[in-house]
């Protein structure tokens, strides 16, 4: 065998260890017509910054991701989430969203879309030092709003949290954050002129004021404009303090590695071995 097709073997088997189809077919979704339901034991080895993919056609409106039986908002899932046409929605799945599936599973719902795929692959090998609040890639370009559930910190102490950081890919600091919890006057939170500025984050330091008013927003609306810089992707939305680390924060423990074991490529996972083809090794 060519050295290349072991090599892509290889790679093929590793995607294949940290890839599972959750669910496959093909529904219309609505309001009327339900959504994919996904029970708890699909998620059982499911870990924090894998995501969820969902794969749709002919969509026009959003898309929601809701516990089983408790009908709550899944942890870390965006409000106005809008997909149109055919594509693919990435939902990366926080420590709360993990602890969530593996009590109640999942529903796929929104307005209206035909759904194909649902799948958890993996996503970030590691979150951010802190409480992860919401994590993935949100294009922001001019005047851009993430709007969060308030699943996302409902279960957060705030008590623990000396700020809240907003992590970006941004090529610099100058762009406009608005942090809100409604469009009218008295929904502004804070602005960028009000935090400080660190390696690839704003940080807004917490008052007791702050936290319980944080605490206690229906949701959180962070917008923002880009101003001189090119468009960028906010990729966190972390509380900081008393926290995890990012260690603790990983999925890397979980993830397959390779060995040699007896002059053959062996891959590791958990308590597991399995070769080159995805094949358990007993």
């Amino acid at each position: 065998m060519k050295k290349s097709t072991l090599l892509a073997l290889f790679a093929a088997a590793v995607m294949n260890l940290n890839a599972t189809d959750l669910w496959t077919g093909s529904k219309q979704v609505s309001w009327e017509n339900g959504g994919i339901d996904i029970e708890a034991a699909m998620f059982a080895d499911a870990q924090p910054g894998q995501k969820i993919v969902v794969t749709f056609t002919g969509a026009s409106d959003g898309i929601e991701f809701k516990l089983l039986e408790v009908w709550d908002h899944l942890a870390g899932s965006r409000e106005a989430a809008w997909i149109g046409g055919d594509g693919t929605f990435e939902q990366f799945l926080t420590p709360a969203a993990i602890t969530g599936l593996k009590e109640h599973g999942l529903q796929v719902i929104g307005a209206n879309f035909t759904c194909t795929k649902v799948e958890l692959l993996d996503g970030k090998e590691a979150l951010k030092d802190g409480y992860t609040i919401w994590t993935g890639y949100f294009w922001a370009d001019e005047w851009s709003t993430l709007e969060l559930y308030k699943e996302g910190y409902a279960d957060a102490d705030f008590n623990k949290a000396t700020a809240i950081r907003f992590y970006s890919e941004a090529a610099g600091s100058d762009y406009v954050l608005n942090f809100k919890e409604d469009w009218a006057d008295w929904g502004h939170i804070a602005d960028h002129n009000s935090m400080t500025n660190g390696e690839g984050y704003k940080e807004l330091t917490l008052t007791n004021e702050l936290r319980t008013r944080l605490a206690g927003a229906n949701h959180w609306m962070i917008q923002f404009n880009k101003e001189g810089l090119a468009p960028f992707n906010v990729t966190d939305i972390v509380l900081v303090g008393d926290f995890a680390t990012a260690i603790e924060n990983t999925v890397a423990e979980s993830k397959a590695t390779k060995i040699i074991r007896d002059g053959q490529i062996r891959i590791l996972k958990g308590d597991k071995t399995y070769n080159v083809l995805g094949v358990e090794m007993k």
